[in-house]
């Protein structure tokens, strides 16, 4: 079967998503139109956004409630999407409506996918290509791309970094199988390991139990270490306490001193040398 360029409408946020619209562009497909959420707002993400880098290469932006009169395309694909997706919009896809998941399912639905499995100490993580429903990541997989990780170092954030470059690198793995024509995987999740945490059950993880020990302290430290989020903390005598993990405050110690040499040089007038 000869490759096709297939047409799709993005949906999308955060930075993957402009990357996501890059590579199909730079792929050939046909972009009619990219839907973005203005509800939500990132504004210490790096530039362009999704939004903006649409415009720059001459795509119109819409919401999703001005998609009424959209055209049908191949794919409808959802890239980090902050708002459900509605039946009407799934419908405008003629082969498949997809979210792109930033965790495995079917065990890491919902909000705290990188916190959690720091917190359950996994040695393995992945993201998620799935078909789109009414439930929140509910729908058949696609794909999963499944990868190591130590649970004694990552952080939130480093696991949010290293989520971030595995799922695009399966985003062009789906855009190889969608220019193939040929029919795309398909199964089931299976309903005894799904799991769902809403943003109420990711923000009570961030609670240190009271009386932990300093292993457990430092495992909710960095599985909510993700600035300028809110961190792990303790609690006691009516007030709150956020806690640093210790490998990053160590980081940030050199990067606060990184430039001492340079500044005291210069207080002093003398041009250091290389």
């Amino acid at each position: 079967m000869s490759p096709t360029r297939p047409s799709a409408i993005l949906m999308g946020s955060k930075p993957g998503s402009v990357v996501a619209l890059e590579a199909l562009l730079r792929r050939g497909w046909e972009v009619p139109m990219v839907v973005v959420s203005r509800n939500v707002s990132h504004p210490w993400m790096p530039t362009p956004d999704l939004e903006t880098h649409a415009h720059s290469r001459g795509i119109p932006v819409r919401s999703q409630k001005e998609l009424l009169d959209a055209p049908p395309v191949d794919f409808v694909i959802s890239y980090m999407y902050r708002n459900r997706v509605t039946a009407s919009t799934r419908a405008l896809a003629r082969r498949a409506a997809l979210n792109f998941h930033a965790g495995p399912l079917p065990e890491f639905g919902g909000w705290a996918f990188y916190n959690v499995a720091i917190l359950e100490e996994r040695r393995e993580y992945g993201c998620t290509c799935h078909y789109m429903e009414d439930a929140f990541d509910a729908g058949d997989l696609l794909k999963v791309r499944r990868f190591p990780i130590d649970p004694a170092l990552e952080t939130a954030e480093s696991l949010e970094r290293r989520s971030q470059e595995e799922m695009i690198q399966l985003f062009l793995e789906f855009c190889a199988l969608a220019e193939s024509g040929g029919e795309l995987p398909r199964e089931a999740q299976d309903p005894a390991r799904m799991r769902y945490l809403d943003q109420a059950g990711f923000e009570a993880l961030k609670r240190i139990p009271e009386g932990a020990d300093g292993a457990v302290i430092d495992r909710h430290a960095r599985a909510f270490w993700a600035p300028p989020y809110g961190l792990a903390y303790l609690e006691g005598d009516g007030g709150r306490v956020e806690v640093v993990p210790a490998c990053v405050k160590e980081a940030l110690a050199r990067e606060s001193h990184r430039a001492d040499l340079d500044r005291l040089f210069e207080a002093a007038g003398l041009e250091r040398e290389r």
